[in-house]
Formats: structure tokens, C-alpha cells, sequence
């Protein structure tokens, strides 16, 4: 007969792997709220206004396509500034922001953080209906860059789309729909400070949080591409606001990617990689070209900014395995118990 101790160990060894198996893909992160409340310390306020993107080792900036809504980083031409590479950035409370660009339909959409259900992890910056802010649609009220639109190469790498698959004639889906609602922090980016021991000093401008306001000291600056005149530029790492509290954080890289196959509208989207401090390849620069004030959007979730960490997610435990976890902690002191009793 086997010892009873031996049964409530191979229990306890088979629980443990359970949860390891549940827990799937990347799982929480240990370190998550220590993290969290570093890369907001080391984040800052900004004018709210119109801004450009440019990666500081690529020199491509952050552009957004009207054909299937895309948002990828620029490439040949259109690496400068114009109508497609200027967004619209608002505040939401604390240090979040959204980012914005309407399409041609003028339907205003948002950066957003895309969720990879096969990896179990936040992947790709994409172009969601903005549901975070759908208050008011607020665009340019200049043009950078009179008369250029953009050239796009028709030869790029595009979208796949769903459709018919000629092999054996029949009709195949190329993707299974698992959207799910946004939830807010997923269309609020933090802008993390290349060196956090600099100040963020704009020309004639600076963000007041106590009245989600901008305070001007002179004229604002008339934006110029060809002079290069603008409110000023900063370096910082664009870090996505969703699953910072419970997962490693993610930046914003300078990568596009057009083949996925796990939501509704395929589309190009921008890579997000783990967020290092001093990792060049995350730095982007951010030009403030007129800074501007808008209507306050919704303010982020108290849950999504200073949440109350259990001790499940310090240990990395992700939801789905915390049950399990809570019985093996339980089936270990009831084996301790046993054998201090027998002894």
C-alpha cells in the first residue's frame, strides 16, 4: 500500500505542474507592480496637442494608413512629417494619454494595445475605434505639409484578408474572431523619459495636471516642417498601459507586422517588445508641433493605475491557476501536519 505522505506528494507535485500548464504563455509577472510604479514614476506629463513620432535609430516615424486602418512604421518617402505621421494626443488622468488619428472616413482612431491570445501576451500597437475618448473627433487645424498625401509602394507587404481558398474550392476562414470589449488602459500610453533625471521643458508650454489644462508664458510657436519650427522634441520610450500591474510592461517598436491570423480585421500593425531602460531601439522622439487644449477624456480606472496586488500575482500566479495554487499550498500543510502528527 502506498504511504499516505508519498499520495499527498506526487498530489502536490501533479498540482504544480497544472498550474504551470494553465497558466499558458508569458503569465503574470512577479515583479509587475514594482515595475509599474517605476515606469510611472519615471514617465511624465506632456502638452496635450499634435505630435509626431520618429524612432531615433530608424528614422521612420509612427504612421497611420487609411487602406484597412493600419499603423505601421513609415518607409521610404513618407519618412517625414506630414498629414499621415501627425497624431492627436490627449490626457486621461495621472501620466495617461491616448493618441489619436482620424481615417478618411473621419472616424476617430486610437493606438491601442492588442492582446495575443496564443502567446498570452499584449503584442502589437493597432488601430482601434477609440472608446476611451469619443467625445469630441479633434484634428490638425494646419497642414505640415501642404499638397503630400503620402506614397505608398502597392508592392509593401499587405493585410490578408479572409476569403475564398481556391484549393479544393471551398470557403475557409483565415482567422477566429475573439474580440473582446476594450477595456480602458488599453488605448492609454505612458511616455517614459529617456533619462528621468531631466526635466521636459516645451516651448512657451507646460501640461497642468491640476486642471488637465495647458499654461502658455508667450505665443504658441506656428508649426514649420521646412524650418523645422515647432514646440519642441523629447526622446521617450512609448509604454502601453494595459497588463502593467500583473505582466511585464511593453514599448512600442519600430517593427510592422502584417501577418496575424486571430482577429476580425487583418491589418498592419506595430510590434510592442518588453520595455528596457536604455535599449536605444525603444526610443522614439516625440515633436510637440502645436500643442492644443482639449475636452478631458475619461479618466483610467483606479484598478488599471494603483491596484491592490494579491499575494497570488506577487507569487505569478495567473487567475485561472490561483485556485489550484491555494490547494497545493493547502495539500503541502496538510502533509506537514501529517507527518509532525505520525512523529
Amino acid at each position: 500500500m502506498i504511504p499516505f505522505p508519498l499520495i499527498l506528494l506526487l498530489l502536490l507535485l501533479y498540482l504544480i505542474s497544472t498550474v504551470l500548464a494553465v497558466s499558458g504563455g508569458e503569465g503574470t509577472y512577479a515583479n509587475a507592480a514594482i515595475e509599474g510604479a517605476q515606469i510611472i514614476d519615471n514617465s511624465t506629463h506632456i502638452p496635450t496637442g499634435f505630435y509626431s513620432f520618429r524612432h531615433v535609430e530608424t528614422n521612420k516615424y509612427l504612421q497611420f494608413i487609411d487602406f484597412q486602418n493600419q499603423i505601421v512604421p513609415t518607409e521610404g518617402k513618407n519618412s517625414t512629417v506630414f498629414n499621415g505621421t501627425l497624431w492627436t494626443v490627449k490626457w486621461h488622468g495621472d501620466k495617461n494619454y491616448s493618441i489619436h488619428h482620424l481615417n478618411h472616413a473621419r472616424y476617430d482612431k486610437c493606438l491601442s494595445t492588442r492582446w495575443d491570445h496564443t502567446r498570452g501576451n499584449d503584442d502589437a500597437g493597432v488601430a482601434w475605434q477609440c472608446e476611451v475618448d469619443n467625445k469630441t473627433i479633434d484634428e490638425p487645424d494646419f497642414d505640415i505639409y501642404p499638397g503630400f498625401h503620402g506614397v505608398y509602394n502597392a508592392s509593401l507587404p499587405r493585410p490578408l484578408h479572409g476569403g475564398k481558398e481556391h484549393n479544393n474550392k471551398r470557403l475557409d476562414r483565415r482567422y477566429v474572431n475573439t474580440y473582446e470589449a476594450i477595456r480602458q488602459d488599453k488605448q492609454q500610453w505612458l511616455f517614459m523619459r529617456d533619462d528621468p533625471s531631466k526635466t521636459f521643458d516645451w516651448t512657451n508650454v507646460a501640461f497642468d495636471p491640476a486642471t488637465g489644462k495647458n499654461k502658455y508664458n508667450g505665443d504658441i510657436i506656428q508649426p514649420d516642417r521646412k524650418k523645422n519650427q515647432h514646440s519642441g522634441s523629447h526622446l521617450v520610450y512609448l509604454v502601453s498601459a494595459a497588463h502593467l500591474w500583473n505582466m511585464r510592461s511593453r514599448c512600442l517598436h519600430p517593427t510592422a507586422s502584417y501577418v496575424f491570423d486571430f482577429t476580425p480585421n487583418n491589418t498592419g500593425v506595430t510590434n510592442l517588445d518588453f520595455c528596457h531602460f536604455g535599449n536605444q531601439s525603444l526610443l522614439w522622439e516625440m515633436t510637440l508641433w502645436k500643442p492644443k487644449d482639449f475636452v478631458l477624456g475619461e479618466e483610467p480606472n483606479p484598478d488599471f493605475v494603483h491596484p491592490v496586488v494579491s499575494v497570488w500575482s506577487i507569487l505569478g500566479a495567473s487567475y485561472p491557476g490561483e485556485t489550484i495554487l491555494l490547494w497545493s499550498c493547502l495539500l503541502l500543510f496538510s502533509l506537514v501536519a501529517w507527518i509532525w502528527h505520525s512523529s
